[in-house]
């Protein structure tokens, strides 16, 4: 992709600029629970972590709870088989958008659920990442505003370009629905992998607008995914420390000390 950088503070004023700028058009955040599962049993078994427990609540529950607080985003919505239906209806998703899908690939199922919702723009986030921040999560959002010509936005260590955004687990990443469009009309929707990793797996045909991380979180291993037992115990260690202040710079300060 071609990169564009911007720096990583954004004012109050501006992310208000970019809201009254987009006039009207929607932007939603997608949590694919099939995204790279291969059939029904890998996909009940990441429906399994997903609805593994954390202080109380399934990580599906945190992450739905940590986008709402996003000032940005005007929809959440859950897709997967019809199969998780009874599982997930069990569980406190606030206002969040049950949309199932038998549509067998992450840039189909985008595509359905951007035209079912009229959207504009998809952020991608993961079900098994319960400490996304509203904060990061409104800079990028106001910065693809920012920029409607844009296919792809997201957050990079210009200290280390081989970052995981994904490990980090404190933000997802955003696309434009004309990007899952054209993904479409170059044949490549029969893809497996999701929507983001296609984009960077084909550079020469999309822009990007790329913001720098805080350096606090990009310049050491921190990793705020829970794909593990090991993860979701150091998961509940920053929970107790931290008590309800769950912003990334306390995130942050907690891993420094429970190292």
């Amino acid at each position: 992709m071609a990169h564009t950088h911007g720096a990583v503070n954004m004012s109050k004023q501006t992310i208000l600029s970019a809201r009254d700028s987009r006039r009207g058009k929607n932007t939603i955040a997608l949590v694919d629970l099939s995204v790279g599962l291969g059939g029904a049993v890998r996909g009940q078994t990441r429906l399994d972590a997903t609805l593994r427990r954390l202080d109380g609540l399934t990580l599906l529950e945190w992450c739905v709870r940590r986008l709402n607080e996003s000032t940005l985003i005007d929809a959440v919505v859950i897709t997967g088989n019809r199969e998780c239906r009874d599982r997930i209806s069990r569980t406190g998703l606030c206002d969040a958008k049950w949309v199932p899908s038998d549509l067998e690939t992450p840039t189909l199922r985008a595509k359905d659920v951007a035209d079912q919702f009229d959207a504009e723009w998809v952020v991608f986030t993961s079900p098994l990442c319960p400490f996304t921040d509203p904060t990061l999560l409104d800079r990028m959002i106001s910065r693809g505003w920012a920029h409607p010509d844009v296919d792809f936005v997201g957050f990079w260590s210009p200290k280390r370009p081989d970052f995981s955004l994904q490990s980090l687990g404190l933000v997802g990443e955003m696309c434009s629905v004309a990007a899952i469009n054209k993904l479409v009309s170059m044949k490549l929707q029969n893809e497996t992998c999701d929507v983001p990793h296609l984009l960077r797996r084909n550079p020469g045909a999309f822009q990007s607008k790329l913001i720098p991380l805080p350096e606090e979180l990009s310049e050491r291993n921190l990793r705020f995914e829970l794909e593990t037992a090991e993860d979701r115990d150091r998961a509940a260690s920053y929970l107790e420390a931290a008590g309800d202040d769950l912003c990334w710079q306390r995130l942050a300060q907690m891993s420094d000390r429970l190292v």
